[in-house]
């Protein structure tokens, strides 16, 4: 194998040195994720300005749900079934993970061929379904652009493919700046073709966009060469065989998963006008601050997972869960507490301009504290699942998946009428709060060591900064509210922001948080982050 950048290089053991690759990595894909979200979130300000949250705003946040939903099942297949694999066919001799790839990637490009001319076809009827509350010219609108957005569907769904790949190579950061480089691509064209085209122009970018990710990734991939070389019938076929065995388990889980998101669609769109938007605005928002942080590090975390369970090293194994859990609460317990008490001023700020109302704000604010409550959770839960991944078991996450799926449909059902969109709201976080529970306890009996009287104190020190933190956004956020962004931006954020951030960052050093240095350290990426990381208690 050829050598990589810094940032790409191997990180499979444990040295002082490998692991310090490992954070400069994470910081790396937090970099790219920055840019990636600023790019996306640029694109949901282009939407508020043109259309706020009325009829196109609805149907923008409806079709590209059941676009996305496609794309993230393909990566949810392939993702936690390819890359183990992969990355053992990497060490073996031969040309083995040459022609893995080659048939994965030519089996899910003739499935996701079949789904873009299904979506093509029965557009109208997928509409009439997934929308059932779209009617007129609406709906109309909804369906054209779902059949438009159906070679989006090939496109991406290969970049899934190829993300994977490029992981397994530890090509981290190759793998992740083409999604940055399409987010820009899209923002730009919808800036200049949406005053002409309409919201039909989003097609169009996003199609030519993840045509072009997708070539941009695959010139990365070593094995591309293979998509053109023949093979007998056997070669790569055990290993495929493998990637099959643990994607059988994973389906079902994941259908529920996504059946799951556009049934609160479905829900939603039954609703008053701009209602959906509501969710979808500040949904996109929590999904922006997951990206930038937590799922940076399990992306990274979970490929030195896989290579530790492999190697059997169980210790090190739970070593890395314990201290990358304890990092990911310490991080986002007080980020969502600052996040539920400037809600307003951060969604004034963001998109209230053009035919973004007042009321668009309020509305979404009240949804973006909803999901605010499920951040830490939502953080976890992407970790604990990766680590039963890691371990070649993708049966319990599945199981403990649709049990939340389950109970996400029958609250979203029960609170619909008493809180309209506020009720699929919280019942996504509380069905994914109580998954996030159940995961961890049941990792915690097979590993152990994960919870315990450490993890008590950690929590107890952790609470008491928090509620100085907590007691600061109260005292300082207590501002009048005005128009200008000068105010916005000084006096109802950072002025709270900052002043709640010093008061928690000097109540975890007097209480002497680990993970308040691990955090210092990460950022200026000295050996004491790996040190607390890995050898930490």
């Amino acid at each position: 194998m050829t050598s990589t950048p810094a940032l790409e290089t191997d990180v499979t053991t444990a040295s002082p040195d490998h692991s310090l690759r490992l954070v400069k990595v994470v910081f790396g894909l937090s970099t790219i994720a920055v840019f990636t979200k600023i790019f996306g979130f640029s694109e949901k300000c282009v939407i508020a300005h043109f259309f706020g949250t009325g009829d196109t705003a609805d149907v923008y946040f409806a079709t590209t749900s059941i676009v996305l939903s496609l794309i993230w099942l393909v990566r949810e297949l392939v993702n936690p079934s390819l890359l183990p694999v992969f990355a053992a066919c990497l060490g073996a001799p031969g040309p083995k993970a040459g022609f893995l790839f080659k048939k994965v990637f030519l089996s899910a490009a003739g499935a996701l061929a079949l789904a873009a001319v299904l979506i093509a076809l029965f557009a109208r009827p997928l509409t009439r379904v997934l929308t059932p509350g779209f009617a007129g010219a609406k709906g109309q609108m909804t369906y054209r652009l779902l059949r438009l957005l159906a070679p989006t569907v090939l496109f991406l769904g290969l970049t899934m493919v190829a993300y994977t790949v490029l992981n397994a190579h530890r090509k981290f950061v190759r793998a992740a700046w083409p999604e940055a480089a399409l987010k820009l691509f899209v923002v730009l064209g919808l800036i200049v073709l949406l005053p002409v085209l309409g919201i039909h122009a989003l097609a169009l970018v996003m199609g030519l966009g993840g045509l072009a990710c997708l070539l941009i990734q695959l010139s990365f991939i070593p094995e591309r060469h293979f998509l053109y070389r023949p093979n007998t019938h056997h070669e790569g076929a055990a290993a495929l065989r493998k990637v099959g065995l643990l994607m059988t388990p994973l389906v079902l889980g994941v259908l529920f998963s996504h059946v799951n998101s556009l049934v609160d669609n479905v829900l939603a769109s039954t609703l008053p006008t701009g209602q959906l938007s509501f969710l979808g605005y500040s949904k996109k928002l929590i999904d922006a601050l997951l990206l930038i942080g937590p799922v940076a590090l399990v992306t990274v975390v979970y490929s030195q997972l896989s290579h530790l369970a492999s190697a059997r090293d169980h210790r090190s194994f739970t070593r890395l869960v314990r201290r990358a859990l304890r990092l990911l609460v310490y991080l986002t317990i007080p980020t969502a507490c600052t996040l539920i008490a400037l809600s307003h001023p951060i969604i004034r700020l963001l998109f209230q301009r053009g035919h973004f109302t007042t009321e668009s704000t309020a509305g979404t604010a009240q949804a973006f504290c909803v999901y605010a409550v499920g951040l830490t959770a939502f953080s976890l839960d992407a970790l604990l699942v990766h680590s039963f991944f890691a371990m070649s078991d993708t049966k319990t996450p599945i199981k403990i998946g649709i049990l939340c799926s389950l109970l996400d449909v029958a609250l979203a059902l029960a609170l619909l009428h008493p809180l309209e969109h506020l009720g699929i709201a919280w019942a996504f976080v509380i069905a994914r709060t109580v998954k996030t529970i159940l995961l961890g306890l049941t990792l915690n009996r097979r590993c152990g060591g994960i919870f315990g009287t450490r993890f008590l104190t950690f929590a107890g020190k952790l609470a008491l900064s928090t509620c100085g933190l907590w007691v600061a956004l109260n005292l300082l956020g207590r501002v009048d509210h005005s128009e200008t962004f000068l105010h916005i931006v000084a006096l109802d954020l950072l002025l709270p922001a900052l002043g709640a951030a010093g008061v928690f960052l000097l109540g975890s050093h007097l209480l002497r948080i680990d993970e308040f240095r691990a955090a210092v350290a990460l950022i200026r990426h000295r050996k004491a982050a790996v040190k607390t990381l890995y050898r930490g208690p």
